[in-house]
């Protein structure tokens, strides 16, 4: 294919682009704005902070698609470094804030009796403190866009000018653009995504190695009951609690896999295909392949924003009447070699 038949076919996709990215980005707004919504009624949720840090980062993220879409005169070096730079920071954010979420779940279910607010301990419980290093991390890391970028000037078959940023070849050589690229997509997306996943299964894992014995009372008054070490520790509950429990662990566990698995079965396809355009230069290979491929990848990339309004159900979901108000039970008895402590379950 040439450049003439290759700019027809790119500008014929992206005018069809057009009208799918505006419905897609205009209905995830629509989602996100109901999720926001659904997710103040619940405030004292654990996951609201991180949650409602999601939002505005996806908020962002939108709205600057959709500024780029609507936008059609030349936007100028400065609107393109602060474009790729805020969308670049946005999307790190909302990868290394999910992170933090399951890492917060990982240190309270492994460590239930850490509950200093000092030291390492503390900085893992305290969602503030998780957020605004996030937010600096990402800050720091996508600072590159506000040197390597400008905007770059094409010529359309129509012998129409348009304006298009692009990396800035006079900074840096193709090495060094390739080199940056890897990194990039290491720190953003590789490393919290594997790093996400790795810690929903050890959260799975962690019931068949849990730092408590439960037992209910019926067993603790049996005669054929197991005796127990000196330096464990015990919590004593009924056996409906237990199981009610059990089940709602269970069920938040493949609910935090099951989101972990659609957000990289989201990102991943895209990023990797820009990945390997940065390596291997497939947008100068003038294929009609990678401009499919480029417009079906990015509209599933883009269908992850409307995912949130289902995240936010699962997470926060309403509990029914009965775990509201549940029954009076006898009072549960945690043992240790040092101190007891008794608290109603």
């Amino acid at each position: 294919m040439n450049n003439v038949e290759h700019m027809k076919l790119w500008m014929f996709i992206s005018q069809c682009q057009f009208w799918i990215i505006l419905c897609t980005v205009l209905i995830s707004l629509l989602l996100v704005a109901k999720a926001f919504f659904n997710l103040i009624k619940r405030k004292r949720s654990n996951y609201f902070k991180f949650l409602t840090c999601i939002i505005v980062a996806n908020v962002i993220t939108l709205l600057i698609i959709l500024f780029d879409i609507l936008n059609f005169s030349f936007k100028g070096t400065l609107v393109c470094k602060l474009q790729h730079f805020i969308s670049n920071s946005a999307a790190c954010f909302i990868n290394w804030i999910w992170l933090c979420l399951f890492s917060q779940r990982f240190f309270i279910l492994f460590y239930p009796m850490k509950r200093s607010s000092r030291g390492f301990f503390g900085f893992m419980r305290s969602g503030k403190k998780l957020v605004l290093a996030t937010a600096c991390f990402a800050i720091l890391t996508q600072s590159w866009s506000l040197i390597f970028i400008e905007e770059v000037t094409m010529l359309t078959d129509d012998e129409q000018l348009i304006g298009v940023c692009e990396r800035d070849v006079d900074i840096m050589s193709d090495f060094g653009y390739r080199i940056l690229a890897i990194g990039e997509a290491l720190v953003t997306y590789a490393v919290p995504f594997l790093l996400t996943i790795a810690m929903d299964i050890a959260v799975l894992y962690q019931t068949a190695n849990s730092s408590f014995v439960v037992m209910s009372a019926e067993n603790i008054r049996s005669e054929n009951s197991a005796l127990l070490h000196v330096n464990e520790t015990v919590k004593i509950q009924s056996s409906q609690s237990i199981k009610q429990s059990n089940r709602r662990r269970h069920q938040a566990m493949r609910r935090c896999l099951m989101m972990a698995t659609i957000q990289v079965s989201l990102n991943a396809p895209y990023y990797t295909l820009q990945l390997c355009d940065e390596i291997f230069s497939l947008r100068t290979s003038h294929t009609q392949l990678y401009l499919y491929a480029d417009a079906i990848l990015y509209f599933i990339y883009l269908s992850q924003f409307a995912m949130i309004y289902f995240y936010t159900n699962l997470l926060v979901s309403p509990r029914g009447k009965s775990c509201r108000q549940p029954p009076k039970m006898p009072l549960s008895c945690t043992t240790s070699l040092t101190r007891t402590e008794y608290t109603s379950v």
